[in-house]
């Protein structure tokens, strides 16, 4: 029928923020489709469709006319959306990307850990180019056999493991950040979030399982509530490497819970490192300057911090989005006179 295959035509593939041209508009230009669609949408769920005898196929008109009129109504309006998000693995820029796809179910004020933010994008696609601050991966970097031994002598003298890094993603949402590590640095990553966005990051984590194994890592989800922390004899021998969140403060009590957390699960080595991207919103520029302050009263210091330029989707459309990233390492395990490299310029956002 002309109104199905017409309502199907008209569907919009969600945005995997990749350029400042909003991927909607340009599919709806290219449709030659006008401002009257909405209207034009409207009206066929109102129908009553009684020329229509199949019923069925009205149902089908009705469902499908409802999910286009969904996707031009912000994504909060949306129905549950599959993204793909193509990451390199590799500071080389002639290596293939991988394609990460994940689930992103409807949102709702609650759960906004069911989306895949600009931040966490970033963070993804710039994760090779940090592995030059994450030194238990040099035991993991192929070299010859004589800058082998030298280097696994070193990193057994340092508490450098030379066996796959253990990664945890606070945080996690949809899983976009930990499923890259995995594949970029060959490495087990945990990925964790409260327990009501468990299940999507779970199914994520097990859709992408074959595509990070293929690359030498390995993906387990579990609950983790910043809240309701377990004692440190408890977390004893379970420790991390690395520690990495995107996007992760939304309120006023966020910044020393994920101090906590992450003072908490690092590791006490010389080679244990934080990563963390953080958007610059105004309404949350207290909550970025705050985290930084008891990071460095946790005696964690900042190691290389940039800025950089994404774009999300939260309103209509791709919207610019401005974000900070730092790394830091344990204050007592550097060495002494080391002040911070930053690369790029240093975000503020003042």
């Amino acid at each position: 029928m002309v109104m199905t295959e017409t309502l199907d035509a008209l569907a919009i593939k969600p945005s995997t923020f990749d350029g400042a041209v909003d991927d909607d508009e340009s599919h709806e230009s290219r449709a030659g489709v006008t401002d009257g669609l909405p209207r034009y949408l409207t009206s066929i769920v109102s129908s009553a469709l009684d020329w229509i005898e199949d019923e069925p196929t009205r149902e089908r008109i009705w469902e499908t006319a409802s999910e286009r009129l969904s996707e031009r109504s912000g994504r909060t309006a949306m129905p549950s959306v599959d993204r793909t998000f193509y990451v390199p693995i590799s500071v080389d820029p002639s290596s293939a990307k991988i394609p990460i796809v994940l689930r992103e179910p409807s949102l709702t004020a609650d759960n906004l850990g069911h989306k895949t933010w600009g931040a966490s994008y970033m963070l993804a696609k710039r994760l090779p180019l940090l592995s030059q601050y994450l030194p238990f991966l040099e035991s993991r970097r192929p070299s010859d056999g004589a800058q082998h031994s030298a280097q696994k002598s070193r990193n057994a003298q340092d508490g450098v493991s030379i066996s796959s890094p253990r990664v945890l993603e606070l945080g996690a949402g949809t899983g976009l950040v930990g499923i890259a590590a995995a594949a970029t640095f060959r490495a087990n990553v945990d990925l964790t979030d409260l327990s009501d966005i468990c299940e999507n990051l779970a199914y994520n984590a097990l859709r992408n399982q074959e595509l990070t194994k293929a690359h030498g890592g390995s993906l387990t989800t579990y609950p983790l509530d910043w809240s309701d922390l377990p004692s440190s004899e408890t977390v004893q021998g379970k420790q991390y490497d690395l520690i990495m969140a995107a996007d992760p403060l939304y309120s006023p009590e966020h910044p020393i819970m994920l101090a906590d957390t992450i003072a908490l699960y690092l590791i006490t080595k010389s080679s244990s490192r934080v990563v963390v991207e953080l958007p610059l919103r105004e309404a949350y520029q207290p909550e970025v300057n705050q985290f930084r302050d008891i990071m460095k009263r946790k005696r964690l210091t900042l190691i290389a911090e940039g800025g950089e330029v994404g774009y999300d989707d939260w309103g209509n459309g791709n919207q610019e989005v401005r974000c900070w990233w730092g790394v830091w390492a344990w204050e007592d395990s550097l060495p002494e006179g080391y002040t911070n490299r930053p690369t790029q310029h240093a975000a503020t956002g003042e």
